[in-house]
């Protein structure tokens, strides 16, 4: 696994982590089959860095790339990753969005059996590179256990 997935799968809510671990183990493989890697861009997100990507499109330049208020992402409780598609190196959600969206519709399918939610399937915003925990657990309680430092699961 390289260097950055792993940083951002170290950033993750401990007892997440084994989920989130598995499902890109088993997707890297998929990607390697065809001569692509799967890798994790993004996982735990502070307030203060959900506020920059929320105000972006809105207050600050940039399109609009969330709906999420800082303490109203997954990524902000350790609970989320964001996967970006990678072809000899270059960044595919960029250069080939159409070609990373076709390899991410591919990476859902293995998302449920570990336990996680694909943010293609979302209404107000899809969200193609991101995994979110399947959990009943509300973000409204989850941002009440951070206040109260009681454990988010």
């Amino acid at each position: 696994m390289d260097s950055r997935s792993q940083k951002n799968l170290n950033s993750l809510y401990e007892p997440t982590r084994n989920r989130f671990s598995g499902f890109l183990a088993e997707v890297q493989i998929l990607a390697g089959q065809k001569g692509l890697e799967y890798r994790a861009i993004c996982g735990t997100r502070t307030f203060e860095e959900q506020a920059k990507l929320y105000a972006q499109g809105r207050t600050k330049p940039g399109k609009i790339v969330t709906n999420a208020r800082p303490g109203s992402s997954f990524h902000n409780f350790g609970f989320a990753i964001d996967c970006g598609v990678f072809e000899g190196g270059k960044y595919l959600d960029e250069t080939n969005p159409r070609k990373a969206a076709a390899f991410h519709r591919e990476a859902a399918k293995l998302c449920a059996k570990h336990g996680l939610r694909w943010g293609g399937n979302f209404k107000s915003i899809v969200d193609m590179p991101h995994y979110e925990l399947d959990t009943e657990v509300t973000l409204a309680e989850m941002r009440l256990r951070k206040q109260q430092n009681l454990p988010l699961l």
